[in-house]
């Protein structure tokens, strides 16, 4: 067995490995989501005990028996037509919507960019004579990228001062030194202009092959059997969890707000954002959001602060032991999932280099021409 055929047995070994585990990590998932489903009106139900009795207890208060009969029915159908969509197969779904919105906005700011690099100047006076032009005194503040259309294009100045052609070339020296530097420098402007150009068309080369259509983990409807994609498919069912506990925390919000138990209702980027730790809060109880609020009296006397609520799975663990036992389970397979991966991109590495080898070979030494037959 030659080392490049011993390579691809190593490849087909792991991918069989990965084929008999990928049945035990979709039990792990689905004990997981089944566990959550169980709890998270249990948890729902805390979350907002504490913002009607805790945070603002008046205003439970005032509602009527209707009125609170009414959230309680509210809050247990929201937490179910939440339940029903916190499948394995619903999260895989909802992933491959996610990485689609992901291309799509990759997709718009590469061609942005390209506008930028190799628009056409006529066509982009055509557009700043369409727009409106601002009011005397007013500050335009655009959202075009700082390069702007005529980036590429050559330069409108003259290189050379235009003579008659049938005037006697200057004996003068300082002439003659002059015209060398003028001429250094056309050269030399030619040259990074020349240069721009090569980048740009090898800046849109490469733009044009990142946007063509690449394998993805969702396309087979199955667990994937490269441990790369493998690893890239439990990242998205993570976010698509993260998604629809962000989406029914915010259903819950809107409806807490309805009612008058809050005052304030955070918008979703907000709750992304405190979800991906770009936003710092204050102390909160499980699955609360706690901000101060940009505004109102100084510190020293008083802070107005806004609380929402926020289904984290972090949170959720925390108060539920089984559902800690089931993550603590997918953390381990997802570790030996990173392991196999580490191994797989080594040995396709080596495959590459074995191949490319072997073509370097047959290119040097070409196969001799067969004899003609004699007649």
């Amino acid at each position: 067995m030659t080392p490049l055929e011993a390579a691809y047995q190593q490849l087909e070994d792991l991918k069989s490995q990965l084929v008999a585990s990928n049945p035990q990590l979709y039990r792990h998932l689905a004990l997981y989501l089944q566990v959550l489903r169980d709890g998270l009106l249990n948890s729902v139900q805390q979350a907002c005990f504490y913002l009607a009795t805790q945070a603002n207890p008046e205003r439970y208060c005032e509602l009527d028996g209707l009125q609170r009969q009414v959230l309680h029915r509210r809050i247990r159908s929201l937490v179910q037509r939440a339940s029903s969509l916190l499948t394995v197969e619903q999260a895989a779904h909802l992933a491959a919507q996610i990485a689609r919105e992901h291309h799509k906005q990759r997709n718009r700011q590469r061609s942005r960019l390209l506008e930028a690099l190799g628009g056409d100047a006529a066509e982009s006076d055509d557009v700043e004579v369409q727009e409106e032009s601002p009011a005397r005194g007013s500050i335009h503040l655009g959202m075009a990228l700082p390069i702007g259309a005529d980036f590429l294009t050559s330069s409108s100045f003259a290189l050379r001062p235009g003579g008659d052609p049938s005037e006697p070339e200057s004996t003068n020296p300082l002439s003659d030194c002059t015209a060398d530097e003028e001429e250094g420098e056309a050269d030399g402007q030619e040259d990074r202009e020349s240069m721009m150009r090569a980048m740009a068309e090898a800046f849109s080369d490469w733009l044009g092959q990142s946007s063509s259509h690449t394998p993805t983990p969702w396309d087979g409807g199955r667990l994937p059997t490269d441990p790369g994609l493998l690893l890239a498919w439990i990242g998205g069912f993570e976010q698509a969890l993260s998604r629809r506990l962000r989406n029914l925390s915010h259903a819950l919000n809107v409806d807490l707000l309805r009612l008058g138990l809050t005052t304030t209702l955070l918008p979703v980027s907000l709750l992304d954002a405190a979800l991906t730790g770009q936003l710092e809060s204050l102390e909160a109880p499980a699955n609360l959001l706690r901000l101060p609020l940009p505004f109102g009296p100084e510190p020293a006397v008083g802070r107005l602060e806004a609380m929402a609520v926020l289904l984290r799975p972090v949170d959720l663990e925390h108060d539920l032991p089984k559902l800690r036992t089931c993550r603590t389970r997918i953390q381990q397979h997802r570790q030996e999932v990173r392991r196999m991966a580490q191994h797989y991109r080594r040995i396709k590495r080596r495959v590459q280099a074995l191949e490319a080898e072997q073509l370097w070979l047959q290119d040097i030494n070409p196969a001799q021409p067969l004899p003609s037959p004699q007649g």
